[in-house]
């Protein structure tokens, strides 16, 4: 099973039944679904978030007038992972998408540490958070380097622009 590209069927194939490895196959595929769904409405926030600061084109921070929604954002998002999806194997892209939702929980963790807070639990929270979440990037470098070299490059590419945008300013 290891080197199967859906272990769920493979594992649901023991039983002889097609009927449960079809409803199986259809559940990994809402389930890979939902979350591509889930990534393309969180990054649209985010990208619309950041153009209202005007770190992004600004034409991602207009909202829909009946459903006050970022729809330009959402629908540019949505495109540039369907392209994603359509040209890079569907696990590469769930691997990059992975590694960019740890590594900015781990950020949120770690933000969550400075904050004032008189409760010496609440700064337990964050800190097994954020080693949960370095363990788990740690654990997709194993297991898909290349997810980690996208990632790393994304990063480096948006900190250069960060930076240029900032002398600029």
């Amino acid at each position: 099973m290891a080197d199967s590209n859906s272990p769920l069927k493979e594992a649901i194939r023991i039983i002889k039944n097609p009927a449960a490895e079809y409803f199986v196959s259809l559940g990994g595929l809402l389930a890979t679904a939902s979350v591509l769904l889930t990534s393309i409405l969180g990054v649209s926030r985010i990208a619309y978030a950041m153009a209202r600061k005007e770190d992004l084109p600004k034409a991602l921070s207009k909202l829909h007038k009946k459903y006050a929604t970022p729809y330009y954002s959402i629908l540019i998002i949505g495109a540039l992972m369907t392209l994603l999806v359509l040209s890079i194997d569907l696990t590469s892209v769930v691997a990059i998408s992975t590694f960019a939702l740890l590594f900015y929980y781990s950020l949120a963790n770690l933000s969550a540490l400075r904050l004032n807070v008189n409760e010496k639990i609440s700064k337990v929270y964050p800190r097994i958070g954020a080693l949960t979440c370095f363990v788990l990037l740690v654990f997709i470098l194993l297991v898909s380097p290349q997810s980690w070299m996208m990632g790393t490059a994304s990063l480096l590419i948006g900190a250069v622009f960060y930076a240029a945008k900032q002398r600029i300013s």
